[in-house]
């Protein structure tokens, strides 16, 4: 039996805990990188005025200097494309990008392998395989920005003990899938009080366990804790239509209650439901309001959180700016046009993916009125009739075995 002094210890570790992803840090170096240093520093991940935009060239400015001179292949495609020297924010779409799936099939790093901190990769079975060895500064600052973005979004709580529904992998020390390292991290955010893991490890692999969600849920609603459902949401969907199959009538989970879903619905596009019908079967069988129910986008290349507004809008952070791109001449397009999206951040030492062009269709909207000053897009989906294989992917085809 839990004693009345336990939540407290638990509150001070859990503290100590988010402390990792606020803390200071320092790039690889100083004297060649102290404008990224400083835009990676900003803490208001959604600052929009002059300076910011000032500071955002002089970092990327850095940036690409530091992958031209470190990596070959990239060093090539901007000396290619004549060296261009991003003085503005408006020549951002002049610097050349490397597109997501070269990174699939081509180590594309800039530092040392003694450099690399963490590697991860973006699925964990076959098919193309992304695999990214991160320096200390790189994961590091990406960790910090997605609590960052979590903080001003209003996501963290550090003081109530929370119930997790993960949508993911159950842990694996084998297991190096960069889904898997991020919805662990989502479980930082919130005391844990007890953890439930949908994709459950059997020593062989992965198993999906839709009961199992069922029985956690059920159980999660008669406590008092708040509920956080994080991960794939084609795993979630299905065990929203499990629930309806069994006859199991609504819940409400206990206010504070919250879904964070991330990675699409990729290869079960066919069981898929639009993004205001999914949120309204969540409010619907888990009394869960649509606005506690928030999408993150992503991938192992680029990875710098998005993760929806109350609105369900994916604001463009102040350390990075979104480009969309025509599908057929790959010439920049205005707002409220349709293509391929790219990122330009300067966050990233460990490899040239400060320039990276998706393979997701995407469009970008000015602000809105949701009170957040910077920019968002929308994500209409993968290109192409060729499927690529990522997390998600993995993942959904687990809903196989049932």
């Amino acid at each position: 039996m839990t004693t009345a002094s336990t939540p407290d210890v638990d509150l001070v570790r859990r503290l100590d805990s988010l402390g990792k992803y606020f803390r200071p840090l320092e790039v690889p170096d100083p004297e060649e990188l102290p404008k990224v240093r400083e835009l990676c520093g900003v803490s208001d991940p959604f600052r929009a005025d002059e300076a910011a935009d000032e500071l955002f060239v002089a970092a990327m400015r850095e940036i690409n200097a530091w992958h031209a001179l470190r990596n070959p292949l990239y060093g090539s495609v901007w000396k290619e494309a004549g060296a261009p020297d991003m003085d503005s924010i408006g020549r951002i779409t002049d610097l050349p990008y490397i597109h997501v799936n070269l990174f699939k099939r081509h180590a594309l790093s800039s530092v040392a392998d003694d450099a690399v901190a963490l590697r991860l990769t973006s699925s964990g079975t076959g098919g193309e395989k992304t695999e990214i060895g991160f320096d200390a500064w790189s994961i590091g600052a990406a960790q910090r920005m997605d609590a960052w973005t979590m903080k001003a979004l209003g996501l963290i709580d550090v003081e109530r003990p929370a119930n997790y529904l993960v949508l993911g992998y159950e842990p694996d020390p084998r297991l190096t899938v960069g889904a898997a390292h991020g919805l662990s991290e989502l479980c930082d955010f919130a005391p844990v009080a007890s953890v439930v893991h949908a994709l459950r490890n059997t020593g062989d692999g992965h198993e999906f366990d839709p009961l199992g969600c069922v029985d956690a849920l059920l159980d999660f609603a008669a406590r008092a804790e708040p509920v956080r459902i994080v991960g794939f949401p084609a795993l979630l969907h299905a065990v929203l239509e499990r629930m309806a199959t069994m006859g199991v009538p609504p819940l409400r989970l206990p206010e504070g209650s919250l879904v964070l879903t991330g990675g699409g619905w990729k290869s079960h596009a066919d069981r898929a439901i639009g993004r205001v019908e999914f949120r309204e079967a969540i409010e619907r069988r888990l009394g869960i309001a649509g606005e506690r129910v928030r999408d993150c986008y992503g991938s192992v290349e680029h990875c710098l959180p998005y993760i929806e507004c109350a609105e369900h809008h994916f604001h463009v952070p102040v350390w990075a700016r979104c480009v969309v791109r025509d599908v057929r001449t790959l010439e920049p397009v205005g707002h409220g046009a349709r293509g391929y999206l790219q990122f330009v951040s300067p966050f990233v030492t460990a490899l040239p993916a400060h320039s990276i062009l998706m393979a997701d269709l995407g469009t970008l909207r000015p602000p809105g009125d949701c009170g957040i000053a910077t920019p968002w897009f929308e994500v209409h989906g993968r290109a192409g009739v060729r499927r690529n294989r990522t997390c998600a992917v993995a993942a959904a085809e687990l809903l196989e075995v049932r």
